[in-house]
């Protein structure tokens, strides 16, 4: 966000951290908790159709912008409307710890 605004931080996410746990198998199960409930920027980036295991699969890019935290990780997730948008990247655009930007992936 260049020139940031913190009143373009309009929509209530939840961020979510991943809870990875034994299936009993050499395995493991992955579910996710709650971390916080946060203010965010969503922007749709990019979206694509790919025809995986024999199905049709629509993937939508979104930027999503948060105050900074020092705890968010790629292996996180936001959740926003019900949608469940996968963390790829975390960066801090200014290096100032007052934004960062996640770039996120959606799978339908």
């Amino acid at each position: 966000m260049n020139g940031a605004n913190i009143g373009a931080l309009r929509f209530r996410v939840t961020l979510e951290a991943p809870i990875d746990a034994p299936d009993g198998a050499g395995g493991f199960s992955r579910s996710f908790t709650p971390v916080a409930n946060l203010w965010a920027r969503i922007a749709l980036s990019s979206a694509r159709e790919d025809f995986i295991e024999q199905r049709a699969e629509q993937a939508t890019n979104h930027v999503v912008t948060i105050r900074w935290r020092n705890d968010v990780t790629k292996d996180m997730r936001v959740l926003h409307r019900g949608r469940k948008l996968r963390i790829q990247s975390v960066f801090d655009p200014d290096e100032r710890r007052r934004f960062l930007i996640c770039q996120c992936e959606e799978i339908t």
